[in-house]
């Protein structure tokens, strides 16, 4: 279990519950499958799929849980198609146009005719709580996806305080500043071959770099033009590469090989879940204060 794409979040206080606990809670919006009537529908499911018990997987102080999400496939072309298609019938049969109100309540009609035909997809979210140092940290690409999550495990425990980081200085500043200058990056990080401009005040001025040494003068003369870095490629100690965007998510997470290899548990599904997780929640939680560090020590100028 590698996470790829992380939000992260801060507790204000200590998360208290026990693996046991938190089981319990969850336990209370357990996973199910869509009723015939429903567009939608979400719960927890075990984290270790048909190898686990428990709602809650436990490792080193670090809670790993599972968002299960079912989402009926109705494309909206072929909704669009069977109310224009009903309409017109009634408009040649009553001789009038269709109202809006009219409309609306057709397109109710062909939803619950189409919903229970309707093709079913299921996603898996990932996150796990880091109870000694404090993260919620979110397997999702998107910052929905991740609030999603949160969401349901707020109203599944009645509260929860976490927030996203702040830092003294901006993300896309520090990117920026790091770009410029070499002596900047904080130790430990190295710039790789990737990142994204854009203009201040300028929404479609976006130039995207990819493959380039970032490094040159060709590249840096986007900044000197007054442009901010708003995601760029980076290493952490050749442990990690991932891409930093301007909101603090980490995308294209990866692991280095040795690593990995390093988890090899053998064929047992659960034993390699377990080191999988031991071994990377362990770097992500020395990896994450680093980055926020260095963004914090980053000065301008």
């Amino acid at each position: 279990m590698w996470f790829r794409n992380i939000h992260f979040y801060r507790f204000e206080e200590p998360f208290r519950l026990s693996a046991q606990q938190l089981h319990t809670a969850l336990d209370m919006h357990k996973a199910r499958d869509c009723s015939q009537m429903e567009l939608a529908c979400e719960g927890w499911a075990r984290p270790l799929g048909r190898d686990g018990q428990m709602l809650v997987h436990e490792t080193n102080a670090c809670l790993m849980i599972c968002l299960r999400r079912e989402d009926k496939l109705l494309p909206a072309s072929l909704l669009r198609e069977q109310v224009e298609a009903k309409a017109f019938e009634i408009e040649q049969q009553a001789g009038r146009p269709v109202g809006r109100k009219e409309r609306m309540d057709i397109k109710d009609q062909v939803l619950q005719e189409l919903l229970p035909r309707a093709l079913v997809k299921a996603s898996h979210t990932y996150a796990y709580i880091d109870t000694k140092n404090g993260w919620l940290i979110v397997n999702a690409a998107s910052a929905k996806k991740s609030e999603e999550l949160i969401a349901l495990l707020r109203k599944s425990l009645g509260t929860l305080n976490v927030v996203l980081p702040q830092t003294d200085l901006s993300p896309e500043g520090a990117m920026t500043q790091w770009l410029l200058s070499d002596k900047s990056l904080p130790a430990g990080f190295d710039v790789e071959d990737e990142c994204e401009f854009r203009a201040n005040g300028e929404a479609a001025s976006v130039i995207r770099c990819k493959h380039v040494d970032v490094e040159t003068k060709e590249i840096r003369a986007h900044v000197e033009a007054g442009k901010t870095v708003h995601r760029m490629a980076m290493n952490w100690q050749e442990k990690l590469s991932f891409v930093l965007h301007d909101d603090l998510s980490i995308r294209r997470l990866r692991f280095d090989t040795e690593l990995v290899e390093e988890a090899d548990a053998g064929d047992d599904a659960a034993a390699r879940f377990d080191a999988d997780f031991a071994i990377m929640s362990t770097e992500l939680a020395e990896f994450i204060p680093a980055l926020l560090n260095g963004i914090n020590g980053t000065r301008v100028g």
